[in-house]
Protein backbone atom coordinates (compact mmCIF):
# COMPACT_ATOMS: atom_id res chain seq x y z
CA UNK A 1 0.00 0.00 0.00
CA UNK A 2 1.35 3.44 -1.01
CA UNK A 3 0.61 6.43 0.67
CA UNK A 4 2.23 9.92 1.23
CA UNK A 5 4.76 10.16 3.64
CA UNK A 6 3.97 11.86 6.86
CA UNK A 7 6.36 15.26 7.19
CA UNK A 8 7.64 16.45 10.50
CA UNK A 9 9.91 19.66 10.07
CA UNK A 10 11.49 21.75 12.39
CA UNK A 11 11.12 19.59 15.52
CA UNK A 12 12.91 20.71 18.44
CA UNK A 13 12.98 20.24 21.77
CA UNK A 14 13.68 22.66 24.42
CA UNK A 15 14.81 22.03 27.99
CA UNK A 16 11.36 22.74 29.45
CA UNK A 17 9.41 20.28 27.56
CA UNK A 18 12.28 17.88 27.48
CA UNK A 19 12.22 17.96 31.38
CA UNK A 20 8.39 17.91 31.23
CA UNK A 21 7.81 15.00 29.12
CA UNK A 22 10.09 12.46 30.72
CA UNK A 23 9.47 13.89 34.29
CA UNK A 24 5.96 12.88 33.48
CA UNK A 25 6.58 9.22 32.07
CA UNK A 26 9.38 8.68 35.27
CA UNK A 27 6.43 9.42 37.90
CA UNK A 28 4.18 6.93 35.74
CA UNK A 29 6.55 4.33 35.64
CA UNK A 30 5.50 1.76 38.03
CA UNK A 31 9.09 1.35 39.98
CA UNK A 32 8.73 4.71 40.68
CA UNK A 33 5.47 5.12 42.02
CA UNK A 34 6.06 1.97 44.45
CA UNK A 35 9.13 3.42 45.54
CA UNK A 36 6.96 6.58 46.12
CA UNK A 37 4.40 4.31 48.12
CA UNK A 38 7.76 2.62 50.42
CA UNK A 39 9.04 6.14 51.06
CA UNK A 40 6.05 7.84 52.19
CA UNK A 41 4.78 4.50 54.33
CA UNK A 42 8.47 5.02 56.46
CA UNK A 43 8.24 8.46 56.65
CA UNK A 44 4.56 8.06 57.84
CA UNK A 45 6.02 5.28 60.20
CA UNK A 46 8.42 7.03 61.78
CA UNK A 47 6.35 9.75 62.64
CA UNK A 48 3.95 7.87 64.06
CA UNK A 49 6.75 6.40 66.20
CA UNK A 50 7.93 9.50 67.37
CA UNK A 51 4.27 10.83 67.75
CA UNK A 52 3.70 7.27 70.27
CA UNK A 53 7.11 7.93 71.89
CA UNK A 54 5.93 11.63 72.74
CA UNK A 55 3.08 10.90 73.79
CA UNK A 56 3.17 7.75 75.99
CA UNK A 57 6.46 9.58 77.89
CA UNK A 58 5.57 12.97 77.63
CA UNK A 59 9.11 13.80 76.01
CA UNK A 60 11.30 11.94 73.11
CA UNK A 61 12.99 9.33 74.69
CA UNK A 62 14.55 8.05 71.29
CA UNK A 63 16.15 11.19 69.81
CA UNK A 64 18.16 9.20 67.32
CA UNK A 65 14.77 8.26 65.69
CA UNK A 66 14.49 12.43 64.69
CA UNK A 67 17.52 11.49 62.02
CA UNK A 68 16.21 9.17 59.79
CA UNK A 69 13.09 11.19 59.66
CA UNK A 70 14.39 14.00 59.08
CA UNK A 71 16.29 12.35 56.51
CA UNK A 72 13.44 10.89 54.81
CA UNK A 73 11.47 13.61 54.91
CA UNK A 74 14.21 16.25 53.12
CA UNK A 75 15.19 13.52 50.69
CA UNK A 76 11.00 13.21 49.79
CA UNK A 77 10.60 16.51 49.66
CA UNK A 78 14.06 17.16 47.59
CA UNK A 79 13.52 14.08 45.28
CA UNK A 80 11.54 16.02 42.64
CA UNK A 81 13.69 18.83 42.33
CA UNK A 82 17.15 16.51 41.86
CA UNK A 83 15.34 14.39 39.08
CA UNK A 84 14.50 17.39 37.19
CA UNK A 85 17.63 18.95 37.69
CA UNK A 86 19.66 15.50 36.35
CA UNK A 87 16.96 15.64 33.32
CA UNK A 88 17.86 18.89 32.71
CA UNK A 89 21.41 18.31 32.82
CA UNK A 90 21.31 14.99 30.49
CA UNK A 91 19.31 17.48 28.27
CA UNK A 92 22.61 19.71 28.26
CA UNK A 93 24.92 16.84 27.47
CA UNK A 94 22.63 15.68 24.20
CA UNK A 95 23.72 18.06 21.59
CA UNK A 96 21.14 15.54 18.90
CA UNK A 97 18.41 17.09 21.17
CA UNK A 98 18.68 20.53 20.67
CA UNK A 99 18.68 20.53 16.50
CA UNK A 100 15.81 20.92 14.23
CA UNK A 101 14.97 18.23 12.87
CA UNK A 102 12.91 16.85 10.35
CA UNK A 103 11.32 14.18 10.27
CA UNK A 104 9.38 12.16 7.20
CA UNK A 105 7.74 9.17 8.24
CA UNK A 106 6.93 6.39 5.27
CA UNK A 107 5.48 3.03 5.07
CA UNK A 108 8.99 1.16 5.50
CA UNK A 109 11.40 3.84 7.39
CA UNK A 110 11.43 6.86 9.62
CA UNK A 111 14.29 9.57 8.44
CA UNK A 112 15.70 12.35 10.01
CA UNK A 113 17.50 15.08 9.18
CA UNK A 114 19.43 18.06 11.17
CA UNK A 115 22.65 19.81 10.88
CA UNK A 116 24.37 16.63 12.64
CA UNK A 117 23.44 14.39 9.46
CA UNK A 118 21.04 12.06 8.62
CA UNK A 119 19.27 9.00 9.95
CA UNK A 120 17.11 5.84 9.12
CA UNK A 121 15.55 3.02 10.52
CA UNK A 122 13.68 0.62 9.45
CA UNK A 123 9.98 0.67 11.40
CA UNK A 124 10.63 -3.11 12.75
CA UNK A 125 13.54 -1.34 14.47
CA UNK A 126 10.95 0.55 16.58
CA UNK A 127 9.88 -1.24 19.83
CA UNK A 128 7.02 0.69 20.99
CA UNK A 129 5.43 4.53 20.89
CA UNK A 130 4.70 6.94 23.90
CA UNK A 131 1.80 9.72 23.07
CA UNK A 132 2.79 11.95 25.66
CA UNK A 133 -0.14 14.79 25.68
CA UNK A 134 -0.74 17.26 24.28
CA UNK A 135 2.31 17.39 21.83
CA UNK A 136 4.56 14.54 21.90
CA UNK A 137 4.81 11.26 20.47
CA UNK A 138 8.39 8.92 21.64
CA UNK A 139 9.46 6.32 19.55
CA UNK A 140 11.64 4.06 21.40
CA UNK A 141 13.85 2.04 18.80
CA UNK A 142 15.87 0.67 22.41
CA UNK A 143 14.56 1.15 25.65
CA UNK A 144 17.45 4.06 26.66
CA UNK A 145 16.62 6.29 23.10
CA UNK A 146 13.99 7.59 21.59
CA UNK A 147 13.49 9.93 18.86
CA UNK A 148 10.85 12.78 19.91
CA UNK A 149 7.77 13.83 17.42
CA UNK A 150 6.42 17.12 18.19
CA UNK A 151 2.59 16.57 16.79
CA UNK A 152 2.32 20.35 16.72
CA UNK A 153 5.25 20.27 13.40
CA UNK A 154 3.17 17.92 11.56
CA UNK A 155 2.37 19.30 7.65
CA UNK A 156 -0.62 19.85 6.31
CA UNK A 157 -2.64 17.54 5.44
CA UNK A 158 -1.04 15.12 7.50
CA UNK A 159 -2.72 14.27 11.19
CA UNK A 160 -2.18 12.73 14.47
CA UNK A 161 -4.79 10.25 13.31
CA UNK A 162 -2.34 9.48 10.65
CA UNK A 163 0.38 9.02 12.39
CA UNK A 164 -1.31 7.08 14.53
CA UNK A 165 -2.55 4.74 11.68
CA UNK A 166 0.80 4.48 10.14
CA UNK A 167 1.88 2.62 13.70
CA UNK A 168 -1.20 0.70 14.06
CA UNK A 169 -0.26 -0.53 10.51
CA UNK A 170 3.29 -1.52 11.48
CA UNK A 171 1.97 -3.21 14.82
CA UNK A 172 4.07 -1.26 17.10
CA UNK A 173 2.58 -1.17 20.59
CA UNK A 174 1.16 2.34 21.86
CA UNK A 175 0.87 3.89 24.97
CA UNK A 176 -0.88 6.93 26.31
CA UNK A 177 0.42 8.72 29.25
Amino acid sequence: MKSTPILLTGVQLTADEFVAVNFRLWRARPRTRLNHWILGAAVVLLAVSVGLDVYANSRLTQPATLVPLAVGVLYACLRFGLVRYQLRRGYARNQALQQPTDFTLTNTDIIGRNTLGQFSGKWTLIRRAVWVQPHWLLLYPTEAACYYLDLRRLQAPATAADVAALLERQQIPQQHR
